[in-house]
């Protein structure tokens, strides 16, 4: 990967800057019953013994159905598992019900003795959600709960759910709290709980959470659920510990105040569940990067989470999996097409720092046949992630 001295020591002054960070606030940690944050250095890496399962998603997003019809050509892709949509990915979070029937015909079109073992149906946030309406969040809960069935009903190679979180609809967003463009600030009239306080709506966002997840793990009680944003998406320190590590990061914690109370709500009632932070941030740009990012992702946001009570910040560095990604495109670089040798190298990285999966987002390129209309890829990219993946 391209590099120089010069960037080198800017990382390790980062690094640094961290750990200093992370002895600073451990005394108050302890007060509160609080984990201390995990240095940089010390971020456990392949939990379970495990090395991390490397998966595909991208906008070249197939079908069940498409990934049958071209069966050499995904079995020959270097992943563990790669993400895939339905007719229904963008109906489960509405007031829709979805057919059992229907779902469990679309994901048995994947073939049982596919290569790739992991893999996953995409669900995604489009239609307005109201946290008070009852009837709502029943069906929510019910489409939810028919997803996973029908997924371990398959019998097809099925990881879980991959939940991308990321608001796409038009309109309020449902994970903001409030107007302002400051976190937290209520409003009487405006975002997505208009009236309740941040205590309020924290609680009945948890609700929500865990009343999804109990339909979820009484269907399948030991999938795992990829939600791409993890809960420090949701704390405003986000921004200055991130880039306090030396890492480029947007402020988006004031648009996004309930996406933590929300998973921390599906944390509740996972059962043997795993509820999986995905890690979407594509600003990493080596292994110091990547473990500088996943201190603050598994434990160092619960330092000033208003959200995470102290029971549940005991128990989630343990219990939470942390995911890490990559991305295709250079936003350093005015999104240019990162060459094959960098996006191995990114690759690499995040698989040596990741506890569970690495994920690999693209954009440039179709790598299967999904019909996306974008160029194939060229081999130099296959080849460099099925060296990332091997450990070369």
């Amino acid at each position: 990967m391209p590099g120089t001295r010069a960037r080198r020591l800017l990382l390790a002054v980062a690094a640094l800057v961290v750990v200093v960070a992370v002895v600073s606030v451990t005394s108050s940690l302890s007060e509160l019953g609080r984990p201390a944050p995990v240095p940089p250095s010390q971020v456990p890496t392949h939990a379970r013994g495990e090395r991390p399962a490397l998966i595909k998603y991208g906008q070249d997003i197939p079908s069940p159905e498409q990934v049958a019809a071209a069966r050499e050509t995904y079995d020959a892709l270097p992943f563990d598992g790669i993400v895939m949509r339905i007719p229904e990915s963008a109906q489960v979070f509405s007031g829709d019900r979805i057919g059992y029937d229907e779902l469990l015909a679309q994901v048995s079109a994947l073939p049982a003795d596919l290569r790739m073992r992991q893999n996953w149906v995409r669900i995604t946030l489009h239609d307005h959600l109201d946290w008070s309406d009852d009837d709502l969040w029943r069906t929510v809960a019910a489409n939810a709960g028919a997803m996973a069935r029908a997924l371990r009903e398959s019998g097809r190679p099925y990881a879980g759910i991959w939940f991308d979180n990321e608001w796409y609809g038009d309109g309020p967003s449902p994970w903001d709290y409030g107007i302002s463009t400051r976190a937290w600030t209520p409003s009487g009239v405006g975002g997505a709980t208009p009236g309740l306080s941040p205590e309020e709506a924290t609680e009945l966002v948890r609700s929500r959470g865990a009343q999804v997840m109990d339909a979820i793990t009484a269907a399948w009680p030991d999938l795992d659920v990829m939600m791409l944003f993890g809960p420090w998406v949701s704390e405003p320190s986000t921004h200055r510990a991130l880039q306090e590590a030396g890492l480029h990061y947007n402020d988006i914690s004031w648009v996004n105040e309930l996406a933590g109370p929300f998973f921390m709500g599906m944390v509740d009632r996972r059962r043997q569940a795993r509820v999986v932070d995905g890690g979407e941030y594509y600003g990493a740009r080596d292994e110091e990067d990547y473990a500088a990012f996943a201190a603050w992702q598994r434990s160092g946001f619960l330092t000033d989470s208003e959200f995470v009570t102290a029971e549940q910040a005991q128990d989630y560095p343990r219990e939470v999996p942390a995911a890490l990604a990559v991305y295709d495109l250079d936003q350093d670089a005015d999104y240019a097409v990162h060459d094959p040798e960098t996006l191995g190298d990114l690759t690499r990285s995040a698989l040596e720092v990741a506890q569970s999966y690495v994920w690999l987002y693209t954009e440039a390129y179709e790598w299967g046949a999904s019909r996306s209309m974008k160029p194939h890829v060229p081999q130099e990219y296959v080849d460099a992630i099925a060296d990332a993946r091997a450990g070369g």
